[in-house]
Formats: C-alpha cells, structure tokens, sequence
C-alpha cells in the first residue's frame, strides 16, 4: 500500500471520528451540525489532493468528486421533492467524497445499508405502534452505520 492510499483514509477517519456526536445530535434534535459536517469536506479534498500529488493516480480524486458531485445533485432533489434534510444531503455528499476514493461502488454500498437499516427499523417502529407512518426519522446514523460498514467491507475485500 502507498501512502497515496493512507492519505485518502484521513477523509474517512474523520467521518469516523464524528460519528458518535453527529448520531447523538440527530437522534436527540434531528438535524446534523454543520460544525461536525462541513470539516468533511476540506479534510477529504486535501488528503485526497495531497495524495495525488505524491504521486496516486489523478483519476481516483476525479471519480471521487464527480460520484460525490451527483450524490449532492440527487440530494437536492430529494431535499426538494423527498424532504430529505439538507444536513442528511450535506452527509451524504461527504461520505460519498470519503468513499468513491477506493471505488464509486462503495457509497452505493453504505446508502444501501443505511436505507434498509432505516427503512427495517421504522417498519417495526410503526408495527409496535412506537411511530405513525409519515412520522419523520433522524436518518444521520443510519448513514453512518452504512458508511462504518462498507469502509469496513472495502478494507478486507
């Protein structure tokens, strides 16, 4: 392993790093702080900048931010249309800038996890009568559950 492929881990290591806090916050008010997720952003570009410049292939950061590019695309949409939260777009986006390093796969993989996970529990929610149907959920941890696994997942595979 290069130190290409280290410094593209620091983007995720910090996504790692505020996980707790950013869950917490969610769960507790249902929107995720800007000062927990917009670092995302700066700390990835960087790493994965420095990373090319050390000599890393250059298409591993243009695939990063054209897949990230598109999730913030679909985010508004959903935001606009969906009511998705603009925190939950903003998240999205970061993860998917964190991940689509090591593949473009990869982020598909942590919001399949993150959308069954969610969707599982808040069916059972709404069964044990614990929520309505149309109830809103903090979806932020579900979010970061699917991205701690799937960078889990990219590391053995």
């Amino acid at each position: 392993m290069t130190i290409g492929y280290f410094l593209g881990l620091v983007g995720p290591l910090y996504l790692m790093a505020v996980a707790w806090p950013l869950a917490r916050v969610d769960i507790r008010e249902h929107r995720l702080p800007n000062r927990l997720t917009l670092p995302a952003f700066p700390v990835t570009i960087v790493s994965q900048v420095l990373a090319v410049l050390l000599g890393e292939n250059w298409a591993y950061l243009a695939t990063a931010a054209g897949v990230a590019v598109t999730a913030f695309v679909a985010g508004l949409v959903l935001n606009r249309y969906a009511g998705l939260g603009m925190g939950d777009v903003k998240l999205i986006t970061a993860i998917t800038l964190a991940l689509a390093w090591f593949s473009p796969l990869v982020p598909l993989v942590a919001l399949a996890i993150a959308l069954v996970l969610a969707g599982v529990v808040a069916t059972a929610m709404v069964v044990l009568q614990k929520a309505r149907m149309g109830s809103s959920i903090a979806l932020g941890p579900y979010l970061l559950v699917g991205f701690v696994l799937s960078l889990i997942g990219q590391g053995w595979s």
